[in-house]
C-alpha cells in the first residue's frame, strides 16, 4: 500500500472486514463541496458493481453527505485537510467509510434529540443497517452499512477497485 492509500484506507480491516472486498476509495479536499463528488463516486460504484434498491441508494446518498459534512465541519479535514471515502462489500452489505484528518474534540456521536448539533449522525443511525466509528492512523473513520448485493466482481473495469484500495485524487 502506498502512503496515499494508507491515508484513505488507514486500516483495511476497518474499511472492509475479513472476507469483504474494497471496491474503491477516493481522496477529496476537506470542504463541504466535496459531498456531491463523494456521493457521485459511491453512486458510480453502486450502479456498476452492486444491486442497490432505489430507496436505499437515496439513504446512502444522504448518509454520505452527512458523514462528509461532519468530517469537514468538526475535524482538521475542514482546515485545509482531506477526507477519504471507501466503499467495501461483504455478503449482502455495502459499507461506506469516511476517513477524516482527526483533531475533533471528541468521538463522533449521535446528539440528543433537541441538541444544536449531531443530527447528521442521527439520520445515519436511522437509515443505515449499522454504523460506527473506528480509530484511523491519522484521524477517525466513520462508517455506515446498507443492504446491497455484489453483481460484478471488483476486477470488472467498470468498478473503481480491485484487490485493495484504489485512490484517485482530483
Amino acid at each position: 500500500m502506498t502512503p496515499s492509500e494508507s491515508r484513505v484506507c488507514p486500516r483495511p480491516d476497518s474499511c472492509c472486514e475479513a472476507g469483504g472486498r474494497v471496491l474503491g476509495a477516493i481522496s477529496l479536499p476537506g470542504v463541504t463541496r466535496s459531498a456531491p463528488e463523494a456521493r457521485a463516486f459511491v453512486g458510480r460504484i453502486a450502479r456498476t458493481c452492486l444491486t442497490v434498491a432505489e430507496d436505499v441508494q437515496g439513504d446512502i446518498d444522504l448518509c454520505v453527505s452527512e458523514m462528509v459534512a461532519n468530517a469537514c465541519e468538526h475535524t482538521a479535514s475542514g482546515k485545509g485537510g482531506r477526507i477519504g471515502v471507501v466503499v467495501a462489500v461483504k455478503r449482502e452489505v455495502v459499507r461506506v467509510t469516511v476517513v477524516d484528518d482527526g483533531g475533533a474534540a471528541g468521538k463522533p456521536h449521535v446528539a440528543e434529540a433537541f441538541g444544536e448539533n449531531g443530527r447528521g449522525l442521527l439520520l445515519v443511525e436511522a437509515l443505515a443497517l449499522d454504523w460506527g466509528v473506528d480509530e484511523a492512523r491519522t484521524g477517525t473513520a466513520v462508517w455506515a452499512e446498507f443492504p446491497a448485493a455484489l453483481t460484478r466482481m471488483p476486477a470488472d473495469p467498470r468498478c473503481r477497485g480491485s484487490e485493495g484500495c484504489q485512490v484517485r485524487a482530483p
